[in-house]
């Protein structure tokens, strides 16, 4: 299971830049496209793309380029609701509930495609939580620093393999591993925090044609799900 999502990350351009680089809440940071899978681990990442691109534009970029992402035709990536439910990228159902565990304490779930959201957030979180913790890690992702552009990509690419090895590594550093378990608890909270304070975003150009096929696939992978529940 691997999951799919972009975030910001603070950066320095040049005033001619500034424009294309703004985010909507009025920061100057780059658009990145991350992959993860369960341990948190990233196995794709593209910085470098200004904020004023779309996620969809990001993603057409990241399945075309050289060092591509691929897509297997047998696989398929989790993406936010903002993406198009289609090809190799399942995303949730629109307009029907599924943010987070809580939100299902007293209220259990009454349809399939309910059900099916509420596994889904809980899978697709991971590629928040990969995010979160990349920040907490190194403070350099929180805040612009005075690098070019091409040197702040690159950061950002080490940082993410720096993140990797420390995945790998961190079982044999008590220390550490404490450490990152604080971190996670902050990140959980955060994201906990703003899914209560807000709904998911639907306002994201969608990247990848919907197919009657695929549409039939998730909508039989719901109904199985709901059958043996």
């Amino acid at each position: 299971m691997e999951a799919l999502d972009g975030t910001h990350i603070p950066v320095t351009v040049s005033a001619e830049e500034r424009l294309r680089y703004r985010n909507r809440k009025g920061d100057i940071s780059t658009n990145v496209l991350g992959v993860c899978v369960p341990d948190l681990k990233f196995i794709y990442v593209l910085p470098g793309w200004e904020c004023s691109a779309s996620d969809a534009r990001v993603l057409r970029d990241a399945l075309r380029r050289n060092n591509r992402l691929h897509a297997p035709r047998d696989k398929y990536f989790l993406v936010d609701v903002g993406y198009t439910n289609g090809p190799g990228f399942l995303a949730p159902y629109r307009g029907t509930r599924y943010h987070h565990l809580n939100e299902w304490t007293e209220n259990r779930p009454r349809n399939a495609k309910e059900l099916y959201n509420l596994r889904y957030s809980v899978a697709r979180n991971v590629i928040e939580r990969s995010f979160g913790l990349l920040k907490k890690r190194w403070s350099i992702m929180r805040t612009p620093s005075f690098f070019d552009i091409k040197t702040q990509v690159r950061i950002i690419n080490a940082c993410c393999v720096l993140h990797n090895y420390i995945q790998i590594e961190q079982a044999s550093d008590p220390v550490l591993e404490d450490q990152d378990s604080r971190f996670l608890a902050d990140v959980d909270q955060e994201i906990l925090n703003r899914a209560t304070s807000k709904g998911p975003s639907n306002d994201r150009i969608t990247c990848v044609q919907p197919t009657e096929q695929w549409t039939n696939f998730r909508d039989a992978f719901a109904l199985k799900m709901f059958q043996d529940y």
